[in-house]
């Protein structure tokens, strides 16, 4: 948690962006196209990874197919970020292989969300460089989204010693002054943020790309899962201790989250509450993370749970 953060460039108007596929592939053609208009509209340049279309069950192309992609704009000095076409399972097979000290070296911007998560955790592990989790492109569906997802990674600040950037659980609720809670642990924490999709970050538990949670804000979401299985990988983050030194936990809006199939009854936030009430860390639910405002990995920040605000402390870019 001491190493020195590595941070990407902020994007400029015209860069290139390399458009990657690391599980699923998109739906159909007409949403690779899509996408591509998407980022032309944010003003950026997209480049399609080779084997975006590629099917092989639900997954774009074979392993080496979809590697092949992301290396090759890992390696592209032209390539200035790369973004997530869609989600789904596929990207935890390609973390031991991806190219995370070219990545660094080059200071290149990652975003992307749902298991994608997998790889911006393992590369902040890794190589301690800044990334993103926010939507895939498949998640970005007006343009108050379009126009936070471009703006977050574009910065306007001069003084780069300042707080560059903050969230409040205004940011999802448009006209309205008010938001449900539930604040199972009031408080402020400080910490360096780290996490993601809770499924993707518990997958890496064991292996040589799991975050050292110590002096951290975790910041965790999920989404279509059921509440059962979100309990599990919950609790295997408790029982194996990986949260003691956690500073505070953020909970996101775990969308489509619910107890379909189960016998069980509670929702996430009845089911969380006894072990985040045990761990008395500063914490709330429904935060405005990953699909609503893309988060840094990374950087430090203020998490005040009662008043549900994020500061970051630091600049999150070069």
């Amino acid at each position: 948690m001491n190493k020195t953060l590595i941070k990407p460039r902020a994007l400029q108007s015209k860069d290139r962006v390399g458009l990657v596929a690391p599980g699923a592939r998109p739906y159909k053609p007409s949403d690779l196209n899509r996408a591509v208009r998407l980022v032309e509209a944010m003003d950026f340049v997209p480049v399609v990874g080779q084997h975006c279309m590629a099917c092989l069950g639900h997954l774009a192309g074979s392993d080496e197919q979809r590697l092949h992609d992301f290396n090759g704009f890992v390696g592209d000095v032209s390539i200035a970020a790369i973004f997530c076409l869609t989600g789904g399972s596929g990207a935890l097979a390609l973390i031991d292989k991806i190219d995370f000290k070219t990545m660094a070296a080059a200071g290149k911007i990652f975003v992307g969300g749902d298991d994608n998560n997998a790889i911006s955790i393992a590369a902040n592990a890794k190589e301690n460089l800044v990334t993103f989790c926010g939507p895939n492109l498949d998640e970005i569906n007006s343009r108050t989204d379009m126009e936070l997802f471009r703006d977050f990674l574009i910065n306007k600040d001069e003084n780069k010693n300042e707080r560059t950037r903050s969230i409040s659980v205004s940011t999802k609720n448009g006209e309205f002054d008010f938001c449900a809670d539930y604040i199972p642990v009031p408080g402020v924490a400080e910490g360096s943020l780290l996490g993601g999709n809770l499924t993707a970050l518990t997958s890496l538990l064991g292996t040589g790309f799991a975050p050292d949670l110590t002096d951290a804000l975790l910041f965790i979401d999920d989404r279509d899962e059921r509440t059962d299985i979100l309990d599990r990988w919950f609790t295997m983050l408790v029982i194996s201790n990986q949260l003691v030194n956690t500073t505070g936990i953020i909970l996101g809006p775990f969308e489509n989250c619910d107890s379909r199939g189960s016998f069980n009854l509670l929702s996430l936030e009845e089911d969380l509450s006894q072990r985040l009430i045990a761990l008395n860390k500063p914490c709330r639910f429904d935060f405005p993370i990953g699909k609503t405002a893309m988060v840094p990995t990374g950087p430090k920040a203020r998490f005040d749970a009662t008043n549900g605000s994020l500061e970051f402390l630091e600049s999150i870019f070069a």
